[in-house]
């Protein structure tokens, strides 16, 4: 009788070491694909915050180029971006011609271009609420925090 104890005991031990070994296997390889699912929706949403900047810096220039009377000094608009993406911060870089969106973790970078007639000032603006403004005195655009 006692060697039936033992073999009752050891199938446990076995069973649960295989258990053991098949998660750590399915976690290992989900945690593989769990990043790079990581990596492609921050650079998703980085994509369409870069749109919507992008969309409301054209739509200033078109405004401040369209304004033929000497009225006009200033346009400026205020956009709500979120604070961050896929649960991380990111940073907006402004360059002449478009736009770079870097993510913290994970490291993305995505580049959206920009058209304007009238000049765009190069700079760096953190996420959260962004302002395009049109200065005539100046003629150009400029993006700050707002």
């Amino acid at each position: 009788m006692s060697t039936r104890a033992v073999s009752t005991t050891l199938g446990y031990v076995l069973t649960l070491s295989i258990t053991t070994i098949l998660i750590s296997g399915i976690m290992v390889g989900a945690g593989g694909y769990i990043s790079a699912e990581h990596e492609r929706v921050t650079e998703t949403e980085l994509e369409v915050v870069g749109q919507r900047l992008a969309a409301n810096i054209e739509a200033v220039d078109r405004i401040a180029s369209s304004s033929d009377d000497e009225t006009t000094s200033t346009v400026s608009s205020r956009l709500e971006l979120p604070n961050r993406v896929a649960g991380t911060t990111y940073r907006i870089n402004v360059e002449s011609d478009e736009l770079v969106l870097r993510s913290v973790d994970p490291e993305v970078t995505v580049r959206v271009s920009v058209q304007t007639e009238t000049t765009l000032d190069s700079g760096s603006v953190d996420a959260g609420d962004v302002v395009v403004r049109y200065d005539a005195g100046d003629d150009d655009l400029e993006v700050t925090n707002g």
